[in-house]
């Protein structure tokens, strides 16, 4: 599954195994072939996801953002 991140100072492409999530709803695991989605991720919270060759890596967001995913791709849309 491809993640792409994106912000007003650089875009990013990772391929991952799965994303962690954290919205207003609670946390969320999404891997490949997930539902298509669109969630608003909660400022504060600690975005995570694995890469293929399983390095684990995380984001503080310091702002909402938000995630668009389908079942080939997530998209983050960072303030």
């Amino acid at each position: 599954m491809k993640l792409h991140i994106i912000s007003p100072q650089h875009k990013q492409e990772f391929t991952v195994q799965w994303i962690e999530a954290h919205t207003t709803s609670g946390a969320l695991i999404i891997k490949p072939n997930h539902a298509p989605i669109i969630l608003s991720l909660v400022a504060g919270s600690d975005f995570s996801f694995m890469l293929n060759n399983d390095e684990k890596r995380a984001i503080y967001l310091q702002r909402p953002c938000f995630l668009e995913v389908d079942r080939e791709k997530a998209i983050m849309l960072m303030g």
